[in-house]
């Protein structure tokens, strides 16, 4: 339905997690627990960089990327035609 309230309800937690003292209610992360968020934050970096260089260098090949993994519906699939038995 609406992941707005589920989104806010780990805003603190994310926040902390990056290190971020926003909420005085969050108390500060330890270490090797206080490096997650630079380390996922390194990580969806590499992440977009792995999808945007393929985007800008060959879009042909991401929109087949794209057609491959789409799913096969009912009304796209071609129907056999019926005996007529």
């Amino acid at each position: 339905m609406c992941p707005l309230p589920g989104t806010a309800a780990f805003v603190p937690a994310l926040l902390t997690a990056a290190g971020l003292p926003v909420f005085d209610f969050a108390s500060e992360l330890k270490a090797p627990v206080s490096y997650t968020g630079a380390i996922v934050g390194v990580w969806m970096a590499a992440g977009l960089a792995v999808l945007v260089v393929p985007m800008r260098r060959h879009p042909e090949r991401v929109a087949w990327t794209v057609r491959v993994h789409l799913d096969d519906s009912p009304s796209t699939r071609h129907r056999q035609p019926s005996s007529g038995r």
